[in-house]
């Protein structure tokens, strides 16, 4: 090999150790740690999404971080405060201590510094759920469900939740769809069509049953959150009880 050949692949062999070689220097100091103040109100809606001024006392409102939980309760006015809050990821959760109202969540948000807001709103149980539902094969590509109610003389809502089993609630991993929809006053009935493309892109394909499960819901739910580890939403507000039903999906 001659010395020119020999030189010229020294040099390649530097080029290719420079072009792969990780710079990587010490790891430098944690960024700052400051102290401040999450505070806010909590909300309260009825079961027709009417906002309640009453009974605001007494909340449970606790802040949560991967190290520690703290709880405390609202005043009269609905208003609670923590102190001495250090920069991190928080979630705020809210409980009423009678029930009467679906729990909550503000869930994995920043706090830096000084004094952040954060309202909490919570919507009431529904007190009435529907009275049946039939779930029929539709002669267009659907699902049907023919749905029956008590009346009432003001708006009210209702969720279908949709599974490829039996059990199918409000719980993320009961449901594959879930359809909000709102029953005008003094109606009875109502009649909706489940597009099979919606049960099919939910991996409910044809000839398989879909389980369906009704429940009166609050209007305009002031109380659901979303589960971030599933992607999907966690819903409170629905009725103690619902009517359920299946059918062949098409």
């Amino acid at each position: 090999m001659s010395k020119h050949l020999a030189f010229l692949l020294v040099l390649l062999s530097l080029f290719l150790t420079s072009c792969f070689k990780q710079n990587i220097g010490p790891q430098g100091p944690a960024g700052p740690a400051y102290t401040g103040v999450i505070s806010g109100h909590v909300w309260l809606y009825d079961q027709y999404g009417t906002r309640i001024d009453t009974g605001l006392a007494g909340v449970q409102v606790t802040i949560l971080n991967s190290t520690k939980d703290t709880t405390i309760t609202t005043d009269s006015n609905g208003a609670y405060i923590f102190t001495n809050i250090v920069t991190g990821n928080y979630t705020i959760s809210a409980h009423v201590p009678n029930n009467g109202y679906a729990d909550t969540k503000i869930p994995n948000f920043q706090f830096i510094s000084d004094t952040l807001n954060r309202d909490v709103k919570m919507s009431a149980i529904p007190n009435f759920a529907p009275d049946s539902v039939s779930a029929l094969l539709a002669a267009s590509p659907n699902d049907s469900l023919i749905i029956t109610f008590s009346s009432d003389t003001r708006l009210r809502s209702y969720i279908i939740f949709v599974n490829n089993t039996s059990t199918v609630n409000g719980l993320p991993g009961n449901y594959r769809l879930s359809y909000i929809r709102n029953l005008p006053a003094n109606q009875t009935k109502a009649t909706i069509l489940i597009p099979a493309g919606d049960l099919h892109d939910a991996g409910i394909g044809s000839g398989a049953l879909a389980h369906y499960a009704v429940y009166g819901y609050a209007v305009n739910d002031a109380s659901v959150y979303e589960d971030i580890t599933r992607g999907k939403y966690v819903y409170g507000a629905v009725s103690v009880t619902a009517v359920s039903d299946s059918t062949v999906v098409p």
